[in-house]
């Protein structure tokens, strides 16, 4: 409760005091701040998907390895359809 009143405090000498230099330097913090917690979230986000199960990077190996199969398969057959229309003619 604490930390709040003083980031409201800080907040609201942000908005109606502050001189320009120092919205320059609160500007800069709070990019800083920014970028800090998605560094934070992007890391504990990768720890959350390496703690999956085995089965799931099974599922998506499997599932890559599908796409490639079904992409060469319908290309061997529009060669074969090619080859085909070829010798008719």
């Amino acid at each position: 409760m604490f930390y709040l009143i003083v980031a409201i405090l800080i907040s609201s000498f942000y908005f109606f005091i502050a001189p320009k230099s120092v919205k320059n330097t609160m500007n800069l913090l709070f990019v800083m701040v920014t970028s800090a917690l998605l560094l934070l979230l992007a890391v504990l986000s990768i720890i959350k998907f390496f703690s999956l199960p085995g089965e799931f990077f099974v599922t998506v190996g499997m599932l890559v390895l599908s796409y490639f199969t079904l992409k060469d398969f319908f290309s061997m057959s529009e060669l074969k359809h090619e080859k085909t229309e070829q010798e008719e003619k």
